[in-house]
């Protein structure tokens, strides 16, 4: 069951990933997106890539239609989009790697806030990943270049010095969703 959530001028749609005897897993997660993208934008619509593996989409005839992005977990996809901004997403599951990776990816002040419970850490992991995505600039050290607010409720985060608005964090049982896009609507589409 598709669930479709609307964030002004951002869509996400969010499914479980079905996985069939025959499917391996990453095949089961590319069918999954493939039909979130249909779902979303018609039958006839792909994901596309630009030269940086940016995704975006392509319907009716090579007409690009929107800002993308795209996550997938061990049991969920994702997608998000929009047509007057960039925006990333990302949504992950409880793993016990992030609390061994973490101190790679989270500044000191970071690890001191969402290093106390694991469910801090997966929203920590969700938007650090979800802010690369809509950043659009290769190369930046999660660590040093994407701040995320020490307040956790705070709705505002940075990449290298550029404000980002925290759209929502959807937390559930089994997965966290961060959704997140540039504060500056002159930052579209880069």
């Amino acid at each position: 069951m598709t669930r479709r959530l609307t964030f002004d001028d951002i869509t996400l749609l969010i499914a479980p990933i079905i996985r069939g005897d025959s499917l391996g897993r990453r095949e089961a997660e590319s069918r999954a997106v493939e039909s979130l993208v249909r779902q979303a934008f018609g039958p006839g619509a792909v994901i596309v890539h630009n030269a940086d593996g940016v995704p975006s989409v392509e319907a009716h005839g090579g007409d690009h239609v929107a800002s993308l992005s795209v996550s997938h977990s061990r049991d969920y996809a994702c997608i998000a989009f929009s047509a007057r901004r960039t925006v990333g997403v990302d949504v992950e599951q409880p793993r016990d790697q992030l609390r061994r990776v973490a101190p790679r990816v989270l500044s000191y002040g970071e690890m001191n806030v969402y290093g106390l419970s694991d469910a801090l850490l997966l929203r920590a992991w969700t938007l650090k990943e979800a802010l690369y995505k809509a950043a659009l600039t290769p190369g930046l050290d999660f660590r040093a270049d994407i701040r995320l607010p020490l307040d956790p409720d705070s709705t505002a985060a940075s990449v290298a010095g550029r404000p980002f608005d925290i759209v929502t964090v959807i937390v559930a049982p089994d997965h966290t969703l961060s959704l997140v896009a540039p504060t500056d609507s002159s930052d579209d589409n880069q």
